[in-house]
């Protein structure tokens, strides 16, 4: 059931257009999702998003609930590997580097010895994992209550991350704000504009965690990065496995990610890399 809104009610809060549309659907796990969309960018977020503080409890909740524990090391050509070589290439092999949303240190880990490795984490069970597994100095409390110098880090990264903030504005300002001139962020979220994500409909598995509040496209996110100052570098969408429909169309899709051949919107895991002007 779809109708346009009152232009006078609400805004984008990534474009600030009034060209919004409310859409509800079920959802293969048995509840509905109402989102407000954004006919300008393709941003979509929940009608009734809660306020921020109870926000942050349900995802506290979420997390804590999840099984942590400790991994062995990894290898390429796993899609972090992956990543490590790409950031490489952009920005070097050490620094100061800042995985928000660190969960267990997976991430974190693959980088070399030359990093040295922060993290803000929200469950306490994968900050305490993280803190051994990573080497890294974890944080365990939500971005906005996080303080560290400006201008401090050389990398920040925040993988399936933005989609859960209430203000997704507020971390592209923060990581602004605390990289160096020239550092570089990089973000993945799902691409809700995606060849995967407009096939699969309501069916996406982006939209069933009740942790998500925020659906980015590839458009409204590059907006909200440029807006906030950031020069886009590269974009990549990868693929989740457990979308593919064969086992052939999964080693072609991991080919194509290991020769970097990834820059369309295919899939719907999406990356972007920007630096700080």
């Amino acid at each position: 059931m779809n109708s346009i809104m009152d232009s006078r009610a609400v805004e984008c809060c990534i474009c600030k257009s009034t060209r919004l549309e409310t859409t509800s659907f079920d959802l293969p796990v048995g509840r509905q999702l109402s989102l407000i969309i954004c006919e300008n960018c393709g941003h979509a977020s929940c009608r009734d998003s809660k306020e921020f503080a109870d926000n942050i409890d349900t995802q506290v909740v979420v997390f804590n609930n999840r099984e942590q524990k400790c991994f062995s090391p990894i290898h390429w050509p796993h899609r972090y590997k992956l990543l490590t070589s790409e950031i490489q290439r952009l920005t070097g092999n050490k620094g100061k580097v800042l995985d928000i949303g660190c969960s267990t240190g997976k991430w974190l880990s693959c980088l070399g010895d030359g990093w040295k490795k922060y993290g803000v984490e929200l469950s306490s069970k994968a900050a305490e994992v993280a803190e051994k597994f990573a080497n890294a100095h974890i944080f365990c409390g939500p971005i906005e209550q996080y303080s560290a110098e400006t201008d401090y880090f050389d990398l920040i990264t925040a993988f399936a991350l933005i989609e859960h903030l209430t203000e997704p504005y507020y971390l592209i300002r923060w990581a602004y704000k605390h990289l160096k001139k020239g550092g570089l962020l990089v973000i993945m979220t799902g691409d809700r504009e995606s060849k995967v994500a407009i096939k699969a409909g309501p069916n996406w598995p982006q939209y069933y965690p009740i942790a998500h509040v925020n659906f980015f496209s590839s458009r409204s996110l590059c907006h909200l990065l440029k807006r906030e100052g950031f020069d886009i570098v590269r974009q990549e969408w990868r693929f989740m496995s457990y979308l593919s429909s064969s086992l052939l169309s999964r080693y072609i899709a991991k080919i194509k990610e290991i020769l970097r051949l990834v820059q369309k919107p295919c899939y719907d895991h999406y990356y972007v890399y920007c630096r700080k002007a």
